[in-house]
């Protein structure tokens, strides 16, 4: 009987070690954040077989606030904000401490943190455990389950509560770490397009405004001298530059943010640009939205609204592509004499990919001359700071092939478009 007790022991533990790496295999395969919590709900409430499990981060100095819930025990919870040193979310964070707590019975900090949680809690919890978040040394949150049941979540339980914490730790550091890189990377690009329509503004609309600046002045200098009778010659030519100066002011701020981006999206934005490069310049052009098997997308079936109506790519996914696509076709029509032009973007599970076709004279690629004409460094510039990489397959007389490949991308909706 002692054996088979041992037995069944031996089991139950194996069980909890293969399910723990489950838990951690899943939690840590993504890097989105919102991914992350969500998954580390899932997982322990399964794990555990409770009724409820949140995770609780600081909202702020003073506060803790429920990022995530699963389950009738706590899926309430999302979102509720309460003072950093209440009930035992506060208790585990100002300690370290992960304990038990029952209705029958509790560990350490004693019934009076369990009649806080009743306070807040809709569910009737008869029994808890908490084992906090720790990164460094630090608390930087906590995890909870709960059951209706005071026999359903034990003692014992708790070990195995702590060991999901450790993984729930690494993962959502992890995730936090990327979307630090991610903002860093898109301040380092934002500041790179700043430095570049500021140097546009210095070599274009500066030298404008100085020669209207030199004209005005001399012919002031003239007028008051006596030696100058105005005339409309001289409005006329003032004019000419200001009007000249306004448009390149407005092209840059049209570059800044197309505005068919805002109001289309990425798809409805090509769409319309290649409408344009049509009717300009008598070049047959093609867009096809794939999905990852090559097939037409079909959420694009009805026709041009639907592309319209197409859902939004992140922000700077977006402009990229967008900036990409533009100076590609520019180059097109400079340099490549092409008849047509197929822009393919298809759709994978987690990257998409991009491909610009022309059948144009083409070039050779490994020509210094014709790579820094067709600005190649740019374009992969843009690519990297998107996630993805960018190739140029040409030859002379065989057309070129732009392809951007394995750019991370989700899918956002207007809302978050807007923020």
């Amino acid at each position: 009987m002692l054996i088979n007790e041992m037995a069944i022991s031996y089991a139950l533990e194996q069980q909890t070690v293969l399910a723990l790496n489950k838990l951690g295999r899943s939690v840590t395969s993504s890097l989105e954040l919102d991914d992350v919590l969500v998954r580390v709900t899932s997982e322990v409430t399964d794990l555990l077989q409770a009724e409820g499990v949140a995770i609780i981060l600081p909202d702020g100095e003073d506060a803790l606030k429920f990022v995530a819930a699963s389950g009738e025990g706590a899926i309430h919870l999302l979102g509720v904000v309460m003072p950093a040193g209440v009930g035992v979310a506060g208790y585990v964070m100002e300690t370290g401490e992960a304990f038990w707590i029952n209705a029958q019975g509790s560990s350490s900090p004693g019934l009076d943190i369990y009649r806080q949680i009743e306070t807040i809690s809709r569910f009737h919890t008869q029994s808890l455990l908490a084992a906090p978040l720790i990164q460094e040394d630090q608390v930087i949150g906590v995890l909870e389950a709960v059951h209706s049941d005071p026999d359903k979540l034990t003692e014992e339980d708790l070990a195995t509560l702590v060991m999901a914490a450790n993984w729930a730790t690494i993962a959502i550091s992890n995730a936090q770490l990327h979307q630090q890189t991610q903002q860093l990377r898109e301040q380092q690009a934002a500041l790179e397009e700043r430095t570049r329509l500021a140097h546009e503004l210095h070599d274009v609309v500066t030298q404008s405004l100085y020669s209207m600046s030199v004209l005005s002045g001399a012919w002031r200098r003239q007028i008051e001298s006596g030696r100058l009778e105005p005339q409309k010659e001289h409005i006329v030519e003032l004019d000419h530059l200001a009007r000249q100066a306004l448009r390149e002011v407005r092209l840059l701020v049209y570059e800044l943010r197309p505005a068919e981006l805002e109001e289309e999206g990425l798809i409805g934005a090509l769409s319309h640009r290649l409408e344009a490069v049509e009717q300009r310049t008598g070049i047959k052009p093609c867009l096809m939205v794939m999905d990852e098997k090559g097939r037409p997308h079909p959420m694009l079936s009805g026709g041009r609204a639907a592309v319209v109506d197409f859902y939004h790519f992140r922000p700077e996914t977006e402009f990229s592509l967008y900036r990409i696509t533009q100076e590609a076709l520019n180059n097109i029509l400079k340099h490549s004499e092409a008849t047509s032009v197929n822009i393919n973007i298809r759709l994978g599970a987690e990257t998409l990919s991009m491909e610009i076709i022309d059948d144009g004279r083409g070039f050779d690629v490994n020509s210094i001359e014709a790579t820094a004409g067709f600005g190649l460094a740019s374009l992969r510039e843009r690519a990297k700071q998107i996630g993805g990489s960018l190739q140029v397959k040409s030859a002379p007389g065989k057309g070129t092939t732009i392809m951007v490949r394995d750019v991370p991308y989700r899918l956002v909706d207007d809302e978050e478009v807007k923020r």
